[in-house]
């Protein structure tokens, strides 16, 4: 049996280290960190060497029995650049953490694996050098500014970060040694609210340069908490850029991540069934950090769903995490905070449950609790709807329809008003009462703008136009007090679809109070535009295409169709796509 080995040419150049392989850079091999992942502050990672890790028991590399010795050769094309990318693939990682062939073992290999044997890969190839290189990260005083902005601009939006902890792990330089990922995704978020025009230009590259570092990640990440953290802040970058499918990737990614480390059952009665990694939380705060961040990752899966009709990337069965407490007790904990005192709730797929821990909940108020059985909610109610199986007109898809909507006039009423006004709300939860309620009016959008026969439609279609007219309202409670509390892309597509409804009913009745409303939606997108350019823009030509072809034929066509009319008229988006490349607009995806 003949063995594969490499010209002692290519044995002889220095190894490109992991990150500038992937990346296909010109890498200089200088240990323990290349020039290039030393500037861009990145962990720098070099396999080890064939000749080095192999020990007298690992026999040599074979060929596999159905190959002719003449054909186990090393062809010539494996000595050209990129002759092997074929082969790999951006976030996969072959390598077992923990385990080394240098250490005296008993057990002999006899089987391939992924560390034995020479190295056929593209270590050895030199990449071209490129002229424009991602900016690393900020100096030290702007990067303490733009997570200062973060908390300020972003935080009740990504609700999982613990202040305190995160500050002292910035202004110490760990984050940027151990965890650069989450400070370029943050990085991302907070310059385009910067003062300096310098560091609002930059946005996009930090954000680049997170996806890149992500896709590197390896299935049990050494710092999940800080990488998932970083995913969400990717998922939330990505919708007003219009980067919805690297989005849904980032969340199914971080699920998985999460999953390998079985974090997803972290308060799970099953969990001494299954190794509990060494990155399990051991504090107070660190169970409720983790806690924060896995209900986010939840809440944005269910985000994603409905509106495009993509799978759940989390099924709840699998989801055993309790509903973290008040925020205003998770910034307050230390290190030192004694277990139990967290207030959180156990979570139960039974929503009758659910709903009676919020009636029951004392104070302080705990919005983030009702946000995240609202998700819980619009996630089965998005698996429904957009269900390959149930036909709409089956009995059992309209007593499944009946059932949602019976939960979510329950959850209604279990609210305090303090959760549903915006004007009585307090400056802290006034973001989350927003999210909240438009997020219900969305809900009860899609149950009732059902396609059916024409007596029904007419019944269950001026509900959905209630619940857009109470969306309507938020916004122009909100306006009163701060535009920039709108300006949430958790909020965007709801919006949208309660402007849509509002159009289709001022085209049947003639009411121009509604036009007025309608209108009023058009500037709330200007606004989006002003912060978030491609979203806002998206929206805004959106509608006016409906406005613009608004033919009795169509606007029954629409309502007949029910919410799957709004979502995937394909001459709609096609129009939007046309006008974003006569402004010259570049985008992702619309």
């Amino acid at each position: 049996m003949q063995t594969l080995t490499l010209p002692a040419s290519i044995s002889k150049r220095k190894q490109a280290c992991k990150s500038c392989r992937q990346r296909k850079k010109r890498c200089d091999g200088e240990k323990p960190s290349c020039s290039l992942c030393q500037k861009l502050g990145m962990g720098c990672e070099y396999n080890v060497p064939a000749a080095n890790r192999a020990d007298a028991n690992i026999p040599p590399f074979p060929c596999p029995g159905a190959l002719d010795p003449i054909q186990a050769t090393l062809p010539l094309s494996f000595e050209q650049a990129g002759a092997l990318d074929f082969m790999r693939f951006p976030g996969m990682n072959f390598d077992f953490p923990g385990v080394s062939l240098h250490s005296s073992s008993s057990h002999e290999l006899s089987y391939l694996t992924p560390l034995i044997g020479p190295e056929i890969t593209d270590n050895f190839l030199n990449f071209e050098s490129d002229t424009t290189i991602n900016p690393g990260l900020p100096s030290h005083d702007v990067l303490l500014e733009l997570v200062d902005i973060f908390f300020e601009r972003f935080y009740h939006h990504l609700p999982c970060f613990h202040k305190v902890t995160f500050m002292e792990q910035v202004r110490s330089q760990h984050l940027q040694m151990q965890s650069p990922l989450v400070l370029y995704a943050m990085c991302a978020l907070s310059a385009r609210y910067h003062y300096d025009p310098s560091i609002r230009a930059q946005q996009d590259s930090w954000y680049e340069q997170a996806k890149f570092l992500y896709d590197l990640g390896k299935e049990n990440p050494e710092h999940a908490l800080r990488t998932i953290q970083a995913a969400l802040c990717l998922v939330f970058y990505s919708w007003p850029v219009c980067d919805f499918g690297a989005g849904w990737m980032f969340l199914g990614k971080a699920w998985r991540q999460a999953a390998t480390l079985s974090l997803n059952r972290m308060d799970g009665n099953r969990k001494t069934f299954y190794i509990e990694a060494p990155q399990w939380p051991t504090t107070e705060l660190q169970r409720e950090e983790y806690r924060r961040v896995l209900w986010m990752l939840f809440i944005m899966d269910k985000s994603y769903s409905w509106p495009t009709g993509w799978s759940n990337v989390i099924d709840e069965r699998q989801f055993a995490v309790n509903i973290p407490g008040p925020d205003a007790i998770f910034q307050s904990m230390t290190s030192d905070t004694a277990k139990g005192t967290a207030g959180d709730t156990p979570f139960t797929r039974n929503v009758d449950s659910l709903i009676a821990s919020t009636s029951a909940a004392a104070q302080p108020l705990n919005l983030f609790r009702y946000v995240a059985i609202a998700h819980v909610i619009l996630g089965r109610l998005a698996e429904h709807i957009h269900s390959l199986h149930d036909s709409p007109d089956s009995p059992e898809y309209h007593e499944t329809v009946a059932e949602l909507d019976a939960c979510l006039v329950k959850f209604r009423l279990s609210l305090p008003r303090s959760a549903t006004s915006v004007i009585e709300a307090s400056d802290d939860t006034r973001g989350h009462v927003i999210w909240l309620n438009v997020t219900l009016n969305t809900m009860a959008i899609l149950l009732h703008h059902q396609c059916d026969d024409e007596n029904e439609t007419k019944e269950q279609f001026a509900r959905a136009v209630s619940a857009a007219k109470n969306t309507i309202q938020i916004v122009k409670d909100t306006s009163r007090i701060s535009i920039d509390l709108l300006l949430s892309t958790h909020i965007s597509a709801s919006l949208y679809v309660a402007a849509c409804i509002l159009f289709i009913q001022w085209r049947i009745s003639g009411d121009q109070g509604l036009k007025s409303d309608i209108d009023l939606f058009e500037f709330v997108f200007d606004r989006f535009h002003d912060v978030y350019s491609f979203l806002g823009l998206k929206f805004k030509l959106a509608l006016e295409y409906n406005l613009k072809n608004a033919t009795e034929e169509r606007i029954l066509v629409l309502r007949e169709k029910g919410f799957r009319g709004l979502l995937t008229d394909c001459s709609n988006w096609s129009f939007v796509k046309a006008e974003l490349e006569k402004l010259d607009v570049g985008y992702k995806v619309v």
